[in-house]
């Protein structure tokens, strides 16, 4: 990807019913990732699409990093010894109260 001019790359991987096989899977390219959104930002933006009542019964922020989560045996193959700590799913304490009001 780095002759395509992306400075670095990531695999992600989704769940849904309405694709025919249920998964789908994606290969993403950064060309500067210092613009990656960070997960404030993230979280603002779903909470204003909740204020604004465009919530879908999909989409929430946990969703979007977790779609990052391999396996360990996967990662280790994509990424080796690379330090990808960025892309940890850390919920906000915001959500972790939601879920837990819920309950």
């Amino acid at each position: 990807m780095e002759e395509c001019g992306f400075k670095r790359s990531r695999y992600g991987s989704i769940m849904t019913v309405s694709y025919t096989t249920g998964h789908i899977g994606m290969l993403l390219g950064e060309k500067d990732p210092t613009l990656s959104s960070k997960e404030d930002v993230i979280m603002a933006r779903y909470r204003a699409m909740v204020k604004n009542g465009e919530r879908t019964t999909y989409y929430h922020p946990g969703l979007q990093k977790g779609a990052f989560d391999l396996p360990l045996w996967a990662h280790e193959a994509i990424y080796g010894e690379e330090d990808t700590s960025d892309l940890l799913c850390h919920a906000p304490s915001t959500l972790v109260e939601t879920l837990t009001k819920s309950s």
